[in-house]
C-alpha cells in the first residue's frame, strides 16, 4: 500500500508540475505585475457583414454578435456602450486575444479591433480559466485544473502519510509542520483581526 501511495504521490507531482508553476506564476504576476508580460502592441482592423438584429439588451446583442461571428470568449458587461444610432460597442476577451467591437446595423457590418497578447499574457490568463464561451479546448483546461486541485489535497495527506512512516528526520519534519501550521494559523488571524 505504501509504494502504491508513494507511485501515485511522485508521478501525479509530476503529471500536475506544469500547471501549479503555471499558478504559482500567475499569482506572483497578479501582485507584482511583471513588465514582461504586458502584451505587445500588435493591432489588426477588420470588418465583418453582420446580419444580427438590434436587441435592446446589451448583453444579449452583444452574445449575438459574438456567435455570429465564430468568436470565443467573454463579453465584458462594464464595457458596453451604445451610440445614438442604436449601435453597440463591447469589448470580448479571451486567453491570447482581446477584441473591441462596434456594429454598424444599417450598414450591415461590424467593425473589429484585434488586440494580439503574448505568450505570457496566455499563461497568466489560464489562472482562473474554465470556460470559455465557443471555445472546445479551454474546458480541458478546467479539467486539468480540477485533477490537480485534488491532487493537491492527496500529496498533502499522502505526504503526511509517507513522513509518518518514516523514522529519518522525524525532529526537522515535526518542527517544519508546526512552524508552517502556526505561520499559517497566524497569517489568517492577522487578515481577519488587521485586515
Amino acid at each position: 500500500m505504501r509504494k502504491l501511495i508513494l507511485n501515485v504521490h511522485l508521478y501525479g507531482g509530476l503529471l500536475c508540475a506544469p500547471y501549479l508553476v503555471i499558478f504559482g506564476f500567475s499569482s506572483l504576476h497578479f501582485n507584482h505585475h511583471f513588465s514582461f508580460v504586458e502584451p505587445a502592441p500588435n493591432q489588426v482592423e477588420w470588418d465583418a457583414p453582420l446580419t444580427v438584429p438590434s436587441m435592446p439588451d446589451n448583453q444579449a446583442m452583444a452574445d449575438s454578435v459574438r456567435d455570429a461571428l465564430g468568436l470565443m470568449g467573454w463579453t465584458i458587461p462594464w464595457n458596453m456602450k451604445r451610440d445614438p444610432s442604436g449601435d453597440l460597442q463591447f469589448d470580448l476577451e479571451r486567453p491570447g486575444k482581446s477584441y473591441t467591437l462596434h456594429t454598424a446595423l444599417k450598414e450591415g457590418k461590424v467593425h473589429v479591433s484585434e488586440h494580439h497578447k503574448g505568450f505570457w499574457q496566455v499563461v497568466n490568463s489560464l489562472h482562473g480559466s474554465g470556460q470559455l464561451p465557443n471555445s472546445r479546448f479551454v474546458p480541458l483546461w478546467g479539467v486539468y485544473t480540477e485533477v490537480c486541485t485534488w491532487f493537491v489535497f492527496f500529496a498533502a495527506a499522502s505526504g503526511l502519510y509517507l513522513w509518518i512512516n518514516t523514522r529519518r528526520e522525524r525532529k526537522i519534519g515535526v518542527l517544519t509542520l508546526v512552524v508552517a501550521l502556526g505561520g499559517s494559523v497566524f497569517l489568517v488571524l492577522l487578515v481577519i483581526v488587521r485586515g
